[in-house]
């Protein structure tokens, strides 16, 4: 009797130890799963984001390429309309094309064609007597349209380089409106793919570079026979181009592969970048990980069988596993954290960026909009500092707009101080709450700032680097606050201190009538 008692207990212990063991196994295993769905859906929001920012990046790169190109043509016509093309006219525009291309390396050539087409002046230097450009779709299209704006068009191979370019054109006309001709220039498409492939896109990965009307300008990775492809009738494009010109993130199935990609508008051009990824390749990683972590459930679990018995070493290891999935969970949300923290952050000066500046923006003037509080803006500008690279190099450069960055956060420091690194060597600090007569105080100290830090400059007639200083404030429900307007002010206020020679600081024309 006692015997069978005991073997009862026996059986009892070990089926209530199956069951905790059970209980945990399944508790282990939603555990897993939970962590590797969630693990999953934080890898494809990180390459959502990734993938925006890059084709954002690479937008911008291009549209800041097209945009030079344009700037260079607009003046062009400015001058050829005005002056005309005489033999002297003529001479002088050749040094000109040769200095834009001696400071743009993106750009194979420029050209210009009168009427006929005939080459009239270019870039290269060298007589084209007989040559004509009259059978170019952009020289058609400049001949047919009244339409003054810039035109880019299809690659083509370039006449005198023999490369493939991209082209970029504006008409001419005479004075009463009639064609007078042709102004181009020509950027180099390697120049675009050079950039392209440094960037690692790994397996399935593209990048395009198109025109809105399906026209392929350039892919990576690169082959001559995708440019100038025709795109509109693949599934993906229309969509692309659809979502323009705000852009997003689209996914498509092609030859069973889910494919993501990301759309940008290249500035107000009718140009399109999209980076594509392969979602196979993006979970590759996951996948990996998820494979080690499978074989380590496992092991786990054939251990928890064969100590089954043992019911508290079994609890303590599933405790042990949850706090593990715990801390993963916490040090991947911390790593969130700081990614989100980065990507305000400029890199080189440790300044909040432009992006971030806009955010600032819009939520300093909406709170100056609903207590009526003043809210100013410096734009600040490093003074010659195109010479300072060019006497000390970039690097030099870069140590120098980091002292300048560290005299603007010192001085900058103030409750709800925004300091920002612009672009290049220009800065917006926001200031909420403060005057005309406070932000100058502000100014004041960072102009001076730099001033002791005594950064040698033998370029600057002071010998040291300065900075030029617009200053913008809007005094809440009085003159609103608008935030674009306000930063439009304070550059303005910018250029007129660069015109009063520099190393000072200039109010806005709102406060200062001698603006």
């Amino acid at each position: 009797m006692i015997t069978l008692q005991l073997a009862a207990r026996r059986r009892n212990i070990k089926l209530l130890s199956c069951g905790i063991l059970l209980v945990a196994g399944i508790a282990l295993a939603s555990a897993f799963g939970w962590s590797s769905w969630q693990l999953r859906r934080l890898q494809l929001a990180n390459v959502e984001v990734s993938t925006t920012n890059l084709a954002q990046a690479l937008a911008d790169q291009a549209s800041s390429v097209f945009k030079t190109a344009d700037t260079v043509l607009v003046g062009m016509v400015d001058r050829i309309e005005h002056d005309g093309l005489h033999a002297s006219s003529k001479a002088a525009l050749h040094p000109m094309m040769m200095a834009h291309m001696a400071q743009l390396p993106a750009l194979q050539g420029l050209f210009v064609y009168d009427a006929s087409g005939n080459w009239i002046v270019n870039s290269a230097g060298r007589s084209f007597n007989g040559r004509n450009n009259a059978d170019r779709a952009y020289f058609i299209h400049h001949q047919r349209s009244r339409d003054r704006g810039v035109h880019i068009g299809a690659p083509i191979i370039g006449r005198t380089s023999g490369a493939w370019v991209i082209p970029v054109s504006r008409r001419l006309e005479h004075a009463d409106g009639s064609f007078a001709g042709v102004v181009l220039a020509t950027i180099k498409v390697d120049f675009f793919r050079r950039i392209y492939e440094r960037i690692e896109l790994h397996r399935d990965g593209k990048i395009l570079l198109a025109l809105e009307n399906g026209t392929q300008l350039l892919g990576h990775p690169f082959t001559h026979t995708d440019i100038g492809a025709d795109l509109k009738r693949t599934s993906f494009f229309p969509v692309l181009a659809a979502s323009l010109p705000t852009g997003a993130l689209h996914t498509f199935v092609e030859r069973g592969r889910t494919l993501f990609y990301g759309v940008r508008q290249v500035g107000s051009y009718p140009l399109l970048l999209a980076i594509v990824r392969s979602r196979d390749q993006v979970l590759e990683p996951w996948r990996d990980s998820m494979l080690a972590a499978g074989a380590a459930f496992l092991a786990l679990s054939a251990g928890m069988a064969a100590l089954g018995a043992n019911l508290a070493r079994q609890i303590r290891q599933r405790d042990r596993l949850e706090r593990g999935l715990l801390q993963a969970k916490t040090a991947l949300e911390t790593s969130n954290a700081s990614l989100l923290q980065q990507s305000r952050i400029d890199p080189l000066t440790g300044l909040f960026n432009r992006r971030y500046l806009e955010q600032a923006m819009e939520q300093e003037t909406a709170r100056a909009r609903a207590d009526g509080s003043p809210l100013a803006a410096l734009m600040i500008d490093v003074d010659y500092f195109k010479q300072y690279n060019d006497t000390h190099g970039h690097l030099a450069g870069d140590v120098a707009l980091s002292e300048a960055a560290r005299a603007i956060r010192d001085s900058a420091s103030g409750p709800g101080h925004v300091a920002v690194r612009f672009g290049g060597e220009e800065f917006v600090v926001l200031i909420p709450g403060a005057d005309a007569a406070g932000a100058m105080r502000v100014a004041e100290a960072i102009r001076a700032g730099l001033r002791l830090r005594r950064i040698a400059h033998s370029a600057a007639p002071s010998g040291i680097m300065t900075v030029s200083i617009g200053l913008a404030c809007s005094l809440g429900e009085a003159d609103g606050a608008e935030g674009g307007s306000l930063v439009e002010r304070a550059d303005a206020a910018l250029y007129a201190a660069k015109q009063a020679g520099r190393d000072c600081i200039r109010l806005d024309a709102i406060f200062d009538p001698d603006q």
